[in-house]
């Protein structure tokens, strides 16, 4: 059999894709922010349009109890309140052992905690209110109203914002407030990880969320937490305070 015809025919196609690739890596190493958020949207996109549903329903009626108890106790962790009050409390010991130092040395190690409890909560508070931006424009329902009364898509612009699921407000949260630890005590950094992951797989495991609202509040808030980090690092400051 003469394949000669068939690969003659296969090697523009194959060089188109070979060009196409050269130009998205180009492309993504200029703008790696652009290049990344575009894919995750792409990847979201695909899941909500193939895979969050069943996967949902897959999940509510083949988990066992002993599992699901689990992670519903485990998702409490990503409760915004708690980073929060862990954030001020930081903020607020540091700033009054800052006053009570007796060295120039010690004054300044806890003004920099201080600084860098300050950038935990702004990493907090400006992805939440990225995600509460998105949660208005697109107003995904829920998986619960899925499975109560069938609804799957969105209500974009609506006012009933306890309603809407995309994307995970709960994951943006601890997924900043990871990330910042992981640039404030980096020490822990695997412990920070395991948090984050285990909070926003719990939260699609228990389907109080899809899993593209997992990934995309994860996004949300890793990218936020990253962009703040530029601002607070500039002129050489570091946010570290475990040297």
């Amino acid at each position: 059999m003469n394949l000669r015809p068939a690969l003659a025919a296969f090697r523009p196609v194959y060089a188109g894709v070979r060009i196409a690739a050269r130009g998205l890596v180009v492309f993504s190493r200029r703008f790696p922010w652009i290049a990344a958020t575009l894919g995750i949207s792409l990847l979201c996109a695909i899941l909500i349009e193939f895979c969050d549903m069943p996967l949902a329903h897959a999940l509510r009626n083949n988990l066992p109890p002993e599992t699901f108890g689990f992670f519903k106790v485990l998702t409490d962790i990503g409760l915004t309140g708690l980073w929060y009050v862990l954030a001020a409390g930081m903020l607020l010991g540091a700033r009054i052992l800052a006053g009570f130092s007796s060295t120039i040395v010690r004054h300044d190690q806890f003004m920099n905690l201080a600084r860098s409890a300050w950038f935990m909560m702004l990493s907090m508070a400006g992805s939440a209110l990225l995600v509460q931006l998105i949660k208005f424009a697109f107003g995904r329902y829920r998986p619960r109203y899925l499975f109560e009364e069938g609804l799957y898509g969105f209500d974009p612009f609506g006012v009933h914002m306890a309603m809407y699921s995309f994307p995970s407000g709960h994951t943006q949260t601890v997924v900043a407030a990871m990330t910042a630890l992981t640039l404030i005590y980096p020490r822990y950094n695997l412990l920070y990880i395991l948090v984050a992951v285990l909070v926003g797989s719990s939260r699609a495991l228990t389907t109080i969320h899809y899993p593209s609202d997992v990934i995309m509040g994860a996004y949300v808030g890793f990218a936020v937490t990253m962009g703040l980090r530029r601002l607070f690092e500039r002129n050489g400051r570091s946010l570290r305070v475990d040297r």
